[in-house]
């Protein structure tokens, strides 16, 4: 009875089903139940059946995007906080994947395993059109917040964006930023430019015997060196792991080469006893070249080309720059 009541209260926080009657919360309480499960504990997949829909009443949720590099953090769900129920009322499959992150996360799920949702509906047709009815309302006000923002808050959403193309730890720009904004940048140019993709040769050596720690602080001594490397107009960047690009504007492939050297030159003068690697312990790099337009003539070509020349480089010995 008491874990009954529970379930009811809990129900009564969630925007979904705030608007309910009591019998109908107390039939949709009749048909969930608590589950507690440990951090890192995978709740569904992405692409798996829709089955249910959850409610956190104690911990912390992760909703992913696996993309086909990586893995991005969409929505983090806490207490009082429903999710998957898009995905459940619609019918259709895991649009992302959902995690805890938090140890001894406790969820209300809706239906309990031992039920299914087609078995409650038809017997309970008032739960499923209350709750969609709610629902809609929720995702129209939604709706309505986002177009006020965009209405009101045009300079935040600039800082935001800026924000998404920045990486954190070292102050370049990011990942993001070539895969969203220098596409805009090419067709606006009016002589060459040259993307350089450049990749440590020895940093897993640095972060196995002297730690992650140690490793962040070398890739922000990196992208500090690399800036200092750069005109105003070029553009330094962190593309990911250990891995950085620099986008020269207005440079041939003579210059291009010339900068990368200087590049290559500048990271092997990087003082590290401070962060007590030895002195005899210097950063050699691999660098990719391509230009634009000779290379490529559209941004995901161009990073393509330098990323694969940067490999090349490093599989023929490293400590050299391919154009």
């Amino acid at each position: 009875m008491a874990e009954h009541a529970s379930k009811v209260e809990l129900l009564r926080k969630i925007d979904i089903f705030s608007q309910l009657r009591e019998y109908e919360l107390d039939n949709i309480a009749k048909y969930s139940e608590f589950i507690s499960l440990p951090k890192g504990e995978v709740i569904f997949t992405q692409e798996s059946k829709a089955d249910a829909l959850f409610v956190v009443e104690k911990g912390r949720v992760g909703i992913i995007s696996v993309e086909s590099d990586n893995n991005v953090v969409i929505a983090q769900i806490i207490s009082r906080e429903s999710f998957g129920e898009l995905d459940f009322f619609g019918r259709t499959n895991r649009t992302a994947l959902a995690l805890t992150e938090e140890e001894n996360t406790v969820l209300l799920r809706f239906p309990a395993k031992n039920y299914s949702s087609e078995e409650i509906f038809s017997k309970h047709a008032f739960i499923s059109a209350s709750m969609l009815y709610r629902l809609f309302r929720i995702i129209s006000e939604r709706i309505y917040n986002v177009n006020k923002l965009l209405q009101d808050k045009t300079f935040w959403l600039h800082d935001l964006h800026k924000q998404l193309l920045c990486d954190k730890m070292t102050g370049l720009f990011n990942q993001t930023y070539l895969k969203e904004d220098f596409v805009n940048l090419l067709p606006n140019l009016d002589k060459q430019a040259a993307l350089l993709m450049i990749k440590p040769d020895n940093f897993k050596f640095i972060n196995d015997n002297f730690g992650h720690d140690t490793g962040d602080k070398v890739l922000n001594l990196m992208a500090i060196f690399l800036q200092s490397e750069l005109s105003a107009d070029d553009i330094g960047i962190r593309y990911r792991g250990d891995e950085f690009a620099a986008i020269l504007l207005n440079t041939n492939k003579e210059n291009a080469i010339q900068k990368s050297k200087q590049i290559s030159k500048t990271f092997k003068t990087m003082d590290m006893t401070t962060l007590k690697i030895p002195d005899d312990i210097k950063i050699q790099v691999s660098i990719g070249i391509s230009l634009y337009p000779e290379d490529a003539d559209n941004s995901q070509m161009l990073v393509e080309s330098a990323h694969k020349k940067m490999f090349q480089a490093r599989d023929t010995g490293g400590n050299r720059v391919i154009v």
